[in-house]
């Protein structure tokens, strides 16, 4: 008799046990759809890694802008600069993870970092934040001043190896995208060639379209419609529908070399997942707009949206193609 007490309330304690889990389950499932209805209850600062007025904080303030507007509820871009980005990275990767504190991350944060800095990080962007989704994913271009004697990839390379240390690649400074995408071009191609670091894109630029250096990698899309640059070749999988007569690098004998310029939305890792379902539908309606896809394309930007876990798989290749390119090239951080 008392054995069969002790399985009868064996059993009603189990029975009240999973009741309670149930119960628990619920109520949080409905406290974070209650949160992701009611958020945001106040303004979201969104932290980019940039300079203000810069290349990067100028879409990063349309988003933010047409983000407030969808949310009714202020977004506001707060910048801070430093360590190439490492600084608004460690500052959001320690934020809470409650939807308030977001970083407009680019392909430096998340992924050319950690491959120069390797153990030397301070966070891995890997499991330190939660991506919420794409703005855009832009190739860069490979151009060069008019006045060089080459007018395609195979005449670059061939030149190149003719005249071995001659060819002069600015680039927008040691340790950038650029810097790495012309480390994996002369991999790939096996020239030698230099290259001459400048204080960012524009000054690169310059240089190049006055005759100083020959040829670059960066996101220039005006200058090439301007005539002020010679463009040879897109980094992308695809041609440019604004630039379609220009090959990718693909079809100019050079598949491996592929390289954009993407950014995007991360939270602190933890956020909950209905606060980044919302998150990445009201960006996706944003991008999605065409007034937004006209002002990110006269950036010279591509836009793009898309679910959040494409967002992160982007980044997780990003992250493996550049420290690979790190470790054969021996590139270091400036």
């Amino acid at each position: 008799m008392a054995e069969l007490q002790a399985i009868i309330c064996g059993m009603i304690n189990r029975r009240s046990l999973v009741a309670a889990l149930a119960a628990i389950s619920m109520l949080c499932w409905a406290v974070c759809d209650a949160t992701a209805q009611s958020y945001p209850q106040r303004p979201v600062r969104l932290i980019v890694p940039a300079p203000a007025g810069g290349p990067t904080d100028v879409p990063g303030r349309l988003i933010a802008d047409g983000l407030s507007g969808l949310f009714s509820q202020r977004f506001v871009v707060e910048n801070r600069v430093g360590a190439g980005g490492l600084v608004a990275g460690e500052f959001v990767a320690r934020s809470e993870p409650n939807g308030y504190t977001l970083l407009y991350a680019n392909t430096s944060v998340l992924a050319v970092n950690p491959a120069l800095q390797g153990t030397n990080m301070p966070y891995d962007p890997a499991t330190a934040f939660a991506p919420i989704g794409f703005v855009s994913n832009s190739p860069q271009l490979l151009v060069a001043n008019p006045k060089v004697p080459y007018r395609s990839v195979q005449e670059l390379v061939a030149w190149a190896k003719s005249n071995p240390g001659r060819l002069n690649f600015a680039t927008a400074g040691v340790g950038t995208l650029p810097h790495l995408t012309y480390e994996l071009f002369k991999m790939e191609t096996g020239i030698q060639a230099l290259n001459v670091p400048y204080a960012g894109g524009a000054p690169a630029l310059t240089a190049v379209i006055a005759g100083q250096a020959d040829v670059l990698f960066d996101l220039v899309r005006t200058r090439v419609k301007s005539g002020e640059v010679r463009a040879l070749a897109i980094t992308g999988a695809s041609r440019d529908a604004d630039l379609p007569d220009i090959p990718t690098l693909a079809e100019s004998g050079y598949p491996a070399v592929t390289s954009t310029s993407g950014t995007g939305i991360v939270a602190p890792a933890g956020i909950s997942r209905e606060i980044v379902a919302l998150l990445n539908s009201k960006l996706n309606e944003l991008i999605e707009r065409p007034e937004t896809q006209g002002k990110m394309k006269a950036f010279g930007l591509v836009p793009q949206s898309g679910p959040p876990e494409e967002f992160g798989a982007w980044a997780a290749q990003e992250r493996r193609r550049w420290t690979r390119v790190v470790k054969q090239s021996g590139a270091k951080a400036d």
